[in-house]
């Protein structure tokens, strides 16, 4: 009798929550069309926030709570949803503590990216992989001069939505700055597509992409005076790595003029389908990091400095005595085979730089294409066969410090990136960067960059959220902390 009376339950359930739940879902599709549009982020997101740990049971006590990453169909929304999955994260963090759970440990390839709703076997598959009781997912939209957001809270024990939660959010206000440019080819070759909040807490002096963990996609490693933190892509925006922790390197006694100097290069030399990491630390030294289940730190080289690679070469340098440009004639070149350091010969430049990139050209693997940014600013090309270098094209003297060498617009030719000097003294905190693009022989500039508010630290070619297309990474710094861009060819 009791089980009859269970299953007949259960029926009802069914029958009334599914239709229930459609109702709800276009009902607060409906309903912003008469809500006025709320024009400040932080008490919005506090309001909408409040609203959903407000339908919890009373009884839900220390029950976890997990946040989604919210999406949007829209290309152009895709920093809005970010911006306001962190508006949202901190707001539940204050409400609720400890009680909220992120979604790192969540493959991002399975996060609902249309918006509809979830099926039963979605919210209990989520939960499960989260260990949560309830679970939180979101979904913008733009209507006219409005971009609407629906909060949905899901029950992960039945699978079911429990609560609906709409608000209108005015992008003439604070939103207005979030967009990431919208790529048109009729406008630039190139747009911004990704950017993160600063980061306060983090003075970032260098950056790579690699793959560390060996799960077959890349994470972006961004490292600081001691340390080496990965973080993992998510579909929509950088998450600490759930496995793997922060690497800490180097000493005190790395001279103070050298500090905010570092240069940081991946590659699996030891072959276990793990990436490694190689960070020079001028004046004179090189280390290894490898992660397994914990960060191994090792002295890779004790008298230079790792500066760039391509391929199986690596190229190495040391400081002048101002510790903070190299010096050319002190440039060589480390040949990697089967595992181990095959050759070091001199490859000396004739010229003092500020940085070096390097791209073995296809036609010849023995040959190398090294770009230096000298004193003056001049981008000088060499062409690296053995111990010869030979200087074949150089630009007027309009480079800053930086320069990054990789295939950016999938022509299968390398572009060349560098940042801009001598702007304006009005500009301090501004930077600037040039694409250069191969045509025949010669490189001529494909785009300049929109002023960009911080300082260039470093710039990596690579495909940093694993879409199978390469993407110019940006670490900025200003006064608001650390920040990271993904710049893309326009389509």
């Amino acid at each position: 009798m009791t089980q009859n009376t269970t299953k007949t339950h259960d029926s009802f359930n069914i029958k009334i929550c599914l239709p229930l739940t459609i109702f709800i879902f276009f009902w607060c599709c409906i309903t912003p069309a008469f809500a006025a549009p709320e024009r400040d982020l932080n008490p919005a997101m506090r309001d909408i926030a409040g609203e959903i740990i407000a339908e919890l049971p009373k009884d839900s006590g220390e029950d976890k709570i997990a946040l989604i990453p919210l999406n949007a169909t829209e290309p152009d929304l895709k920093m809005v949803t970010r911006v306001l999955t962190s508006l949202l994260a901190s707001q539940l963090t204050e409400a609720i503590g400890e009680a909220l759970i992120g979604s790192e440990r969540l493959d991002w390839r399975q996060y609902p990216t249309d918006g509809s709703l979830l099926t039963p076997e979605q919210v209990k598959q989520y939960g499960k992989s989260l260990g949560s009781r309830w679970l939180i997912t979101g979904h913008i939209t733009k209507l006219d001069l409005v971009v609407n957001l629906n909060l949905f809270l899901w029950d992960v024990k039945t699978g079911y939505l429990r609560y609906v939660a709409n608000r209108q959010l005015s992008p003439i206000a604070a939103l207005a700055g979030l967009y990431a440019t919208a790529p048109d080819a009729s406008l630039q070759p190139y747009f911004l597509k990704w950017q993160s909040l600063p980061d306060m807490d983090y003075f970032a002096l260098a950056i790579e992409v690699a793959d560390p963990d060996g799960d077959g996609f890349n994470e972006v490693l961004v490292a600081d005076e001691k340390g080496v933190k990965i973080l993992k892509w998510s579909g929509v925006d950088l998450w600490k790595h759930p496995d793997l922790s922060e690497a800490r390197y180097g000493t005190d006694e790395t001279p103070v003029l050298a500090r905010p100097r570092r240069i940081m290069l991946a590659a699996d030399r030891n072959e276990n389908d793990r990436d490694e990491i190689y960070i020079g630390i001028p004046p004179n030294r090189t280390q290894r990091i490898e992660w397994g289940a914990d960060p191994e730190v090792t002295t890779f080289a004790e008298d230079s400095v790792c500066l760039a690679q391509s391929g199986e070469r690596l190229i190495f340098g040391e400081t002048d005595a101002n510790q903070l440009t190299y010096r050319g004639q002190s440039t060589s070149c480390w040949v990697w085979r089967m595992g181990k350091i095959h050759l070091k010969h001199p490859c000396p430049l004739p010229v003092n730089f500020h940085s070096i990139a390097t791209h073995v050209m296809a036609i010849d693997r023995s040959t190398s294409e090294v770009a230096v940014v000298d004193l003056e600013g001049h981008l000088q090309i060499y062409h690296v066969d053995n111990n010869t270098t030979q200087l074949s094209w150089q630009t007027p003297p309009i480079f800053g410090e930086g320069v990054t060498i990789g295939d950016l617009n999938g022509d299968s030719t390398p572009e060349i990136v560098g940042t801009v000097k001598n702007l304006p003294s009005t500009l301090e905190f501004s930077d600037q960067f040039i694409i250069l693009e191969q045509k025949g022989d010669l490189y001529v500039e494909g785009w300049r960059s929109p002023l960009l508010d911080g300082r260039i630290v470093d710039m990596k070619i690579a495909d940093a959220d694993n879409d199978d297309l390469p993407e110019l990474v940006v670490c900025l710094r200003n006064q608001k902390g650390s920040q990271i861009q993904f710049y893309a060819i326009t389509k």
